[in-house]
């Protein structure tokens, strides 16, 4: 397989793992904000406002570059890196939910957080096979 041929999956794979992170969050913050189930938190975010859906869309967006910008740093000092940036994502995830911050936000780094660590995990596994 060409190494063309898989950068749309890997465009895919990223975009829709950003899109769970941001989706988690925004069905949380509304879930609490509104006291509403989850149907309803997903037509509050896609269907009853349409600046909810575009500041959903801005999210998305943000944790994507976020997502790609961590990867090329971490790809790029791979070598000297290694664990420390778990290391440092976690004590950021610490900060972050101790800061008096709106719960949106928290959720959101969280999450993401939680899956640039496992991308990082992944690719030390990958390195070492």
């Amino acid at each position: 397989m060409n190494k063309k041929d898989c950068i749309p999956n890997y465009i895919l794979r990223n975009a829709l793992l950003t899109f769970i992170a941001a989706f988690i969050s925004f069905m949380i913050s509304i879930m609490s904000f509104y006291q509403c189930s989850i149907v309803e938190s997903i037509q509050h975010i896609f269907f009853i406002d349409i600046y909810t859906t575009l500041y959903f869309l801005l999210i998305w967006l943000l944790n994507y570059m976020i997502f790609e910008i961590s990867k090329i740093i971490y790809d790029e000092y791979r070598q000297i890196l290694s664990y420390k940036p778990i290391i440092l994502f976690i004590l950021m995830i610490v900060i972050i939910y101790i800061l008096p911050l709106l719960d949106l936000f928290q959720y959101d780094f969280i999450i993401l957080c939680l899956f640039i660590i496992l991308r990082i995990i992944k690719e030390m596994l990958k390195k070492t096979y």
